[in-house]
């Protein structure tokens, strides 16, 4: 949790610039204390982060010193990777995007819309935690798929809706458990021509046809036998929604991992990782660390550290960074501590005295304490993974913020539920329209490829905000931990999403492969 809170990839706010006064979009509030840049400004050479340099102080804890430090170190308003984005301004956490939009956690897109933590991506729309796949909507935890809509944990698959745990199927609607399948409906194979009528007759074009089938869908999934646990490619591994991995112990929304343990939300070559989550990107002995990655390699209990940094301990913001301690936003320094410039044998001594002096007051081999991370509880990825009250986050001395919406400017509002049931049936000026969520009533607006893509793809429009839209795809990803468990078959026990007392038929590998096949 800890680590985690240091993530704040959704929550965008609109402030000052500290460096231009312009009016810019940012993850930090404006009640933050330190300076924030928008990310051009930061990644420029304004500011030079030694300028805030200090000597360290044997007579206090570390912590207390570095927190001063970065209250007054200008921040990147959003996390970008430097000249890399493209015509896609409502991002964070994100590089190499093009016409990208409220996107979050993503990396190597084109066109991906409402998304997080979706990579090689194009054409995705309301998509989460996505590999390799073009023009899907409603979908999570697929990869190498086109062309596949509110399905989940598939694999090459083409044409298809509602599918669950279904690899290299196309043109088959709401089945689960299938490997090499065409024209199918609940699971049972038809013609083609029977197969055409059967989905005209769904309508699955409307709002209504959409919703009534997805309902019978969730209640024939259920009654079909589940996998203990989403896991492809791997060896040696165990974990959940883990792929292309070797020797992963406890490893969780991960691929390309080697040789890690208790890992979570990192991918594309990470190795010889320990306690470490969001990113990646060939990462290498990372230990206790949050948001760093794109070529790191030997970082201790670091966050938001981006781009070719290595030997950093207790850094945040740094870029191309190396043998460093207790830094802030540099960028391509070596040998410094508390933001101040060493020669290479006096950083050698005086790193060796603050760790000492750090065992002393029982801070070294601790993570940041929450005071030090700027974010509200309910602001970072922490939420999704251990979903808490204000009530305890507050108990438990974490920060809150509520969420407040923009006023409103726009020719119209309408309730979704007085939307037309069919793409066909809405004009284009619903662009200068508002709508607002029939479950909580906020307000969203429809953007223009948005609506080209439910056109192309005849789809009906939304009638939840994207935040409600991402509360739900994570609803329908089983709770982030493992629970021990007998095989529902053959009684071996495993290590599984589905807690014991849940009533599904959950299965093994091997008894799950023999149903499947």
């Amino acid at each position: 949790m800890r680590r985690m809170i240091e993530r704040d990839a959704r929550r965008l706010y609109w402030r000052i610039s500290d460096a231009t006064g312009k009016r810019i979009l940012s993850q930090y509030h404006a009640d933050h204390p330190f300076p924030v840049f928008e990310p051009e400004e930061w990644w420029s050479d304004r500011f030079d982060g030694l300028a805030f340099g200090r000597d360290i102080d044997f007579s206090q804890p570390f912590f207390p010193q570095f927190l001063a430090l970065k209250n007054v170190v200008p921040h990147q308003a959003r996390f970008l990777i430097q000249d890399t984005i493209e015509n896609s301004d409502y991002v964070n956490c994100a590089g190499f995007l093009k016409n990208c939009y409220l996107s979050f956690e993503v990396d190597y897109n084109e066109d991906c819309y409402y998304s997080n933590r979706v990579y090689h991506c194009k054409n995705m729309v309301d998509c989460s935690n996505c590999y390799d796949s073009e023009i899907c909507y409603e979908s999570v935890d697929c990869t190498g798929c086109h062309a596949v809509f509110s399905s989940q944990d598939c694999q090459n698959c083409s044409g298809s809706f509602f599918l669950k745990n279904c690899i290299g199927c196309r043109d088959c609607i709401g089945c689960i458990n299938q490997r090499q399948k065409q024209y199918m409906i609940f699971n049972k194979r038809l013609s083609r021509e029977e197969f055409a009528k059967r989905k005209a007759e769904l309508h699955l074009d409307t709002t209504d046809g959409m919703r009534a089938f997805h309902k019978k869908a969730e209640e024939f999934f259920v009654s079909q036998p589940q996998r203990y646990a989403q896991t492809e490619r791997n060896e040696n591994c165990t974990g959940d929604h883990l792929y292309d991995s070797k020797n992963a112990f406890q490893c969780l929304d991960c691929k390309d991992l080697e040789d890690c343990r208790y890992c979570a939300k990192v991918a594309m070559g990470v190795k010889s990782c320990m306690d470490y989550n969001s990113w990646g990107d060939k990462a290498e002995r990372l230990y206790q660390c949050s948001a760093c990655g794109n070529n790191a390699f030997n970082l201790k209990f670091c966050t938001t550290c981006a781009t070719n940094n290595s030997d950093l301990e207790y850094c945040d913001s740094c870029v191309g960074c190396r043998n460093c301690f207790g830094c802030v936003g540099l960028k391509k320094k070596q040998y410094c501590i508390l933001n101040k410039e060493y020669s290479e044998e006096e950083y050698g001594k005086r790193r060796e005295k603050l760790i000492a002096h750090m065992r002393k007051t029982d801070e070294w081999g601790e993570y940041f304490p929450k005071d030090v991370c700027p974010f509200a509880f309910n602001e970072t990825i922490a939420m999704e993974y251990f979903p808490i009250s204000k009530q305890e986050a507050i108990r438990r001395g974490y920060k809150w913020r509520d969420e407040v919406d923009e006023p409103l400017n726009v020719k119209k509002v309408i309730p979704a539920g007085e939307l037309p049931q069919s793409i066909e049936e809405i004009p284009d000026d619903v662009l200068n329209w508002a709508v607002t969520s029939e479950k909580t009533k906020r307000p969203f607006r429809i953007i223009k490829q948005e609506l080209e893509f439910y056109r192309a793809h005849h789809l009906p429009l939304p009638h939840l905000h994207p935040e409600e839209r991402h509360e739900d795809r994570l609803k329908r990803r089983p709770p982030r931990r493992l629970w021990k468990r007998p095989c529902s078959e053959c009684g071996r026990e495993i290590e599984s999403t589905f807690a014991p007392k849940r009533a599904e038929r959950v299965l093994c590998e091997e008894c799950y492969l023999k149903e499947v096949y």
